[in-house]
């Protein structure tokens, strides 16, 4: 009898271990731990240009290349905090068709403009590089539609992100109401200019594939900053 006693007493000390066990793995992974501040959002990355729209160009680097590139690591921050992220491209290809001869830029933008309308998404998020004859500028400035405070905050917590963690500009948010996309785009949008292709030491950087990551991760925090409803001082 005392040996079924032991028995029985060595299987309930074991599920009491399993159990205690399961607990804490879920509690390791719950609460502040367990943090997935974008789930369910619906994020539209651009990644500017492409096919024979090849963009800014400095020395060797073309702007097409490393936008998809950077799209394509924000895509992956983006996802890692539970967001469901479109391409707007994924490929070395612009949106047209290859013998829309004259045009091709006018439907690439439109079909751009038509995925953000049938996804609905949380937000937009255009990735380009900037090339001026100027070689003296530099730095990654966020652009925004001033047609809603909503753009503004965005663009100035992705600035904001930028400015901490790649310490490579001055400057502030800025709106601008000439970009189709920033115009067209219902939800909150911003387009984010990376940095100067036209300026030697900043090309260089914009060219590693550290220094992309880390804009794509900046980009994100400022993303995640928005909807964990961050307080921003504007301009306003």
């Amino acid at each position: 009898m005392r040996r079924k006693w032991l028995i029985i007493g060595s299987i309930v000390l074991t599920l009491v271990i399993i159990l205690a066990g399961i607990k804490g793995i879920v509690g390791r992974h719950t609460g502040k731990n367990w943090n997935m501040p974008l789930a369910g959002r619906v994020i539209v990355v651009d990644a500017g240009h492409g096919g024979i729209d090849g963009g800014a160009v400095g020395g060797d680097a073309i702007e097409k290349k490393i936008t998809l590139k950077i799209a394509r690591d924000l895509r992956d921050y983006l996802q890692e905090t539970g967001a469901i992220v479109i391409m707007t491209r994924d490929s070395d290809d612009d949106l047209s068709d290859d013998d829309y001869i004259g045009r091709h830029k006018t439907q690439d933008l439109l079909r751009r403009a038509d995925i953000i309308k049938k996804n609905h998404p949380d937000a937009f998020i255009s990735i380009h590089l900037n090339a001026i004859p100027n070689s003296r500028w530099r730095g990654a400035q966020t652009f925004f539609y001033p047609n809603s405070g909503k753009n503004e905050r965005l663009a100035m917590l992705i600035q904001d992100s930028i400015q901490k963690n790649l310490s490579n500009t001055n400057r502030q948010a800025k709106a601008i109401g000439f970009v189709y996309l920033l115009k067209k785009a219902s939800p909150p949008a911003a387009l984010v200019e990376v940095g100067f292709l036209s300026n030697p030491t900043e090309r260089s950087l914009l060219v590693q594939r550290n220094y992309q990551r880390s804009a794509a991760a900046s980009i994100s925090q400022g993303i995640m900053r928005y909807f964990t409803k961050e307080e921003v001082k504007t301009s306003k």
